[in-house]
């Protein structure tokens, strides 16, 4: 009961973790309908299935005098009415919400990422119109500045009116939802006045009565009111348990049916175990009852009221040591939890105890009991009332049971030939201490791989980059390189712990049939991109690596001649098969070279051929370790430029810098601080600062890590307590035995031997049977989570070889234990003992 309770508690806990931080960074809204009419809208509020209705509507845009990321020379003023502040992710630094509509909230990367610093009470004067390009077209919705391919600008502001705001509140960055990384204005928050409300051109954000209703009730509401576009908060519903993936839900329901399963597994073996042997010590007790005239039902009563009592007694403490424990386990924990939360959220991982996981661990325990206490009260009415008094039942003997091979004897010795015949003349104890060790081995090795394959899938799927800034200095005829003065004065500032500059140029290389992967091939023939037996056209991707950078990843690969490293590794979501893909291109490593295409500067097409030194899965600080599909990456030193490819010096497409900080805030504060020294540079720069998104992901990844391993060590403690109980309840069942051998003259060298021979031979029988079942519910586990992400099958070796270790030593420690208890036992009070 603790165990489970403790396990679905942990569950529930770090749902309402994940949840409160979702609604923290994407709001508390279900679904969304956008560019609706005031119509619609008070459909949408007068609707008895929708608990509350926020909108918002995008007055226009104006000039950000000052900004200097060329890439959002804007303010976007959005109206929003008071219902939005509850539900959208509208999160206050400073200062107040608006109170009316001139008053606004203005981001605080206004600061951090466009260069100009506001306060509280500044008056804001905004000419506000639409974006429109050179035909007057409308652009609004266009989540870019529009350019043209010298990165001059082709849109212009259609001014409507002008008001004046004062800044009331200083807010965080909104959402990707409601303000895209590429949207070229900062978003500022008003009040929509509801008495003058716009007719057109809203937003709604709605949140659902029934939250489990929200797909099937958000399509029916857009077909009913005509509404073209909507969409849902995916993330929100997701970790809420609703989701329309249903790669999703197979890999969630497979995954929990097999964790209840190790979690049910362990508790039936442990609590059935516990009554199978109690049977055997109260034998003498069931025949006594029955000579004196107690019928089979009830004596079949006395054990079901003894096993109630027990239950009443054990579930409560179960439920009360399973939450304490976790809670325990999360206040401990709340210093090094609080040091990868961010703090902006102030949402903290705490103990939440779910009602419905705590009433189903109370009935599984109590069933378990039941079920445990039924068998042996069945199979005590069975035993007549002589034979049980006279305790003739347990062991019943011919000498064909216990016959053992001459081989035997030869290889162990008369101690391994009498420990083989002491396991074959009580089978029932012997098949109930191998069954414990068996259920031992699979727990561990199945619980070992569950976190693993359970870690591994989150770590793909949460692609976990190893900088926080990025800085972009795209091509043009404008454009330079970045400094390496500057790059070195950004590497001296306290805050930056590590960085490396990137120029990226594209070409393609046709690749013959023979040397594609199947899979892919395959795949692009599907597609369409490609004629079945054709040569495949891929994409190759060029990175030049400042030097530096790449002498340390020479040495990380373990590369002592720099050369071209390929990385061949696609990362993707298939939307066909509705989960993570991760192929590679090639089918080999065989090829040596490619010959690519590229366009020189003159637009004129030509050719290279590029050696390829090696093949690595490790990408150099700033680079993912995975390519877009159908690609490969390509990482050479930049110092080539002026060498080997010094055709390439004036073509690369995009220059980055990346930058891993203490402090990714400031950092990115004092960098822009250093480059505004250059404006060209300055004026070509575009930041951004991942950090926030980062660390949501290193978040879950180490929650997980959590789960993993706090799992592994309760079905780790469980199966020990199972093993410990059975083989030293066994052994003090064997007092008589035991000491009829001493009397004989077996001595206490022989009687070791013999000891340590039945330890072996449990052992050997329980791996014999644990490591095949335990292999194919890795397997099992495998298959649910491939289901979602594509991963290769692994075995977890070392929890195999721990398990096998552990076998023994759990088997000869409870041994021990046990003779130590009886060992100093005198030799009548052993064979005059009696088990009542």
């Amino acid at each position: 009961t603790s165990m489970f309770t403790a396990v679905t508690t942990f569950i529930s806990s770090l749902q309402s973790y994940i949840i409160d931080y979702t609604i923290a960074d994407e709001g508390e809204w279900h679904g969304s309908f956008y560019n609706i009419d005031e119509e619609a809208y008070m459909s949408l509020k007068d609707h008895n299935k929708l608990e509350e209705v926020a909108i918002t509507h995008n007055l226009g845009y104006a000039m950000f005098d000052g900004s200097i990321n060329n890439s959002k020379p804007y303010f976007r003023l959005m109206e929003v009415d008071e219902k939005a502040y509850d539900l959208l992710p509208i999160r206050l630094v400073k200062g107040s919400l608006p109170q009316n509509s001139d008053e606004v909230l203005i981001p605080e990367h206004t600061k951090s990422n466009g260069g100009v610093e506001y306060k509280i009470g500044d008056k804001l004067v905004l000419d506000i119109g639409d974006r429109v390009v050179d035909d007057g077209t409308i652009v609004n919705d266009l989540k870019f500045y529009v350019r043209d391919e010298n990165d001059q600008a082709l849109e212009s502001l259609d001014i409507k009116e002008s008001r004046t705001y004062t800044v009331v509140g200083i807010m965080k960055r909104l959402s990707y939802t409601l303000e895209s990384y590429s949207e070229p204005g900062y978003t500022l928050i008003t009040n929509m006045n509801n008495e003058d409300i716009v007719r057109v051109g809203l937003d709604a954000y709605v949140k659902v009565g029934r939250p489990r209703s929200t797909l099937k009730l958000v399509e029916s509401i857009a077909k009913d009111l005509n509404i073209e576009e909507y969409s849902y908060n995916s993330d929100l519903l997701r970790y809420m348990g609703i989701s329309d993936m249903d790669s999703f839900n197979m890999v969630l329901y497979s995954l929990g049916g097999i964790l209840i399963a190790l979690i049910m597994l362990g508790s039936v073996s442990l609590i059935y175990n516990s009554f199978s042997i109690s049977l055997s010590e109260r034998v003498k007790q069931f025949g006594m009852l029955s000579s004196v005239g107690a019928t089979a039902k009830q004596r079949r009563n006395s054990v079901f009221f003894e096993a109630l009592v027990i239950a009443g007694l054990g579930i409560p403490l179960g439920i009360i040591a399973g939450i304490g424990g976790i809670g325990t386990t999360l206040y401990l924990l709340r210093n090094q939890l609080s040091s990868f939360l961010l703090n902006d959220y102030s949402v903290v991982l705490s103990l939440s105890v779910s009602v419905g996981s705590v009433i189903a661990a109370g009935l599984i325990a109590l069933v378990t009991i039941l079920i445990s206490a039924f068998i042996p009260a069945s199979r005590s009415k069975k035993i007549s009332a002589m034979d049980a008094i006279r305790q003739t039942t347990d062991i019943k003997l011919t000498a064909r049971k216990v016959k053992t091979s001459k081989l035997t004897r030869k290889l162990f010795g008369l101690e391994g030939d009498l420990a083989l015949k002491n396991l074959k003349r009580n089978r029932r104890r012997y098949r109930s201490t191998v069954v414990s060790l068996f259920i031992s081995v699979v727990l561990f090795v199945s619980a070992s791989a569950f976190g693993m394959y359970l870690k591994d899938s989150v770590e793909n799927v949460y692609e976990n980059a190893d900088y926080d800034l990025v800085f972009y200095n795209f091509k043009n005829n404008q454009s330079k390189e970045i400094d390496k003065g500057i790059y070195k004065d950004i590497l001296d500032l306290d805050d930056i712990k590590q960085g490396s500059i990137v120029k990226r140029m594209y070409a393609s290389a046709n690749i013959e049939r023979k040397h594609v992967n199947d899979i892919h091939y395959e795949r692009m023939v599907e597609y369409g991109m490609v004629n079945d037996g054709e040569d495949l056209n891929v994409e190759i991707v060029f990175n030049f690596i400042d030097h530096d950078t790449f002498t340390d990843y020479m040495k990380e690969i373990g590369l002592e001649s720099p050369s071209v490293v390929v990385i061949d590794k696609q990362h993707y979501f298939n939307i066909d098969e509705e989960r993570y893909n991760n192929v590679a291109l090639l089918k080999d490593r065989s090829i040596t070279s490619l010959v690519v295409e590229y366009m020189d500067e003159d637009d004129s097409n030509e050719e290279l051929e590029v050696n390829i030194g090696e093949f690595t899965s490790l990408a150099p600080f700033g680079l993912s370790d995975y390519n877009n599909f159908n690609a490969l990456s390509l990482i050479i030193d930049e110092s080539q430029l002026d060498g080997v490819y010094s055709k390439f010096k004036n073509i690369w497409n995009t220059e980055m810098m990346f930058v891993s900080a203490k402090d990714p805030m400031a950092a990115e504060e004092s960098i822009k601080k250093i480059f505004i020294k250059d404006e060209d540079m300055s004026d070509n720069l575009s930041v951004f600062n991942i950090a926030e998104r980062i660390q949501v992901n290193r978040n879950i990844i180490t929650i997980i890590n959590v789960f993993a391993y706090g799992f592994i060590v309760l079905i780790t403690l469980i199966t020990i307590a199972n093993v410990f109980n059975t083989i030293s309840t066994n052994v003090n069942l064997r007092r008589r035995e035991f000491a009829m051998l001493k009397s004989v003259g077996m001595t206490k060298h022989s009687f070791n031997k013999m000891l340590n021979y039945e330890c072996i031979f449990y052992g050997l029988k329980a791996l014999l049977y644990g490591l095949p079942v335990s292999i194919a519910v890795t397997y099992l586990i495998y298959k649910s989570i491939n289901s979602g992400v594509d991963m290769k099958f692994y075995l977890p070796i070392n929890s195999i070889l721990i398990s096998v270790i552990s076998v023994f030593l759990v088997v000869f420690i409870s041994m021990i234990y046990s003779m130590g208890k009886i060992g100093k036992e005198n030799i009548l009070d052993g064979l005059k003992n009696e088990n009542l």
